[in-house]
């Protein structure tokens, strides 16, 4: 017969035990690496108000009309369902007063896709030399690469600093 080497219940435990141990870090470590690496891959959409059309009445006093357009600049990435926000004012400092604001959806947009809205303001009687500032997803819905770049201005004209596709990615 057979001699089976005696091992104590007490280091079979510790042995059982250590080994479970090492396997539960194992996977967990699997996990966190598989998770970050994909996270850290995936692209994030970038919106911008690509461009703007201001149309003056008449007379060419008052604003009667301004055409937005939404982009997502970041290839190979989907933006959810945003909203653009258009605000008239006084003049271009911070502190100066509303005259008026109008807003729309902005239905999602894959990667290159724009989206335009047309606003009419007429009845307003918004003089031509409002400033006028421009916001694609203002109430920050959607997560973006770049949430600092989602404006534009008209009086003066400006807008914010577009990314280029590397920098699409999430970081």
């Amino acid at each position: 017969m057979e001699t089976v080497p005696k091992v104590s219940a007490k280091s079979l435990d510790k042995d059982s035990v250590i080994r479970n141990y090492l396997r539960c870090i194992a996977v967990i470590l699997f996990i966190v690496v598989a998770t970050f690496a994909r996270v850290k891959g995936q692209s994030q959409p970038d919106l911008i108000v690509r461009q703007v059309d201001v149309t003056q009445d008449l007379t060419g006093s008052f604003i009667k009309k301004i055409l937005v357009t939404v982009m997502n600049a970041c290839g190979k990435t989907h933006a959810g369902t945003s909203y653009v926000l258009v605000t008239f004012k006084q003049n271009a400092s911070k502190d100066a007063r509303a005259i008026y604001y109008v807003g729309n959806t902005v239905r999602p947009l894959n990667g290159g896709e724009t989206y335009s809205l047309a606003f009419d303001v007429a009845a307003q009687k918004i003089g031509v030399e409002a400033f006028v500032l421009i916001e694609a997803d203002p109430y920050k819905k959607v997560s973006e690469a770049n949430e600092d770049n989602n404006w534009r201005t008209v009086n003066p004209a400006d807008a914010g600093t577009y990314l280029n596709p590397p920098r699409c990615s999430h970081r």
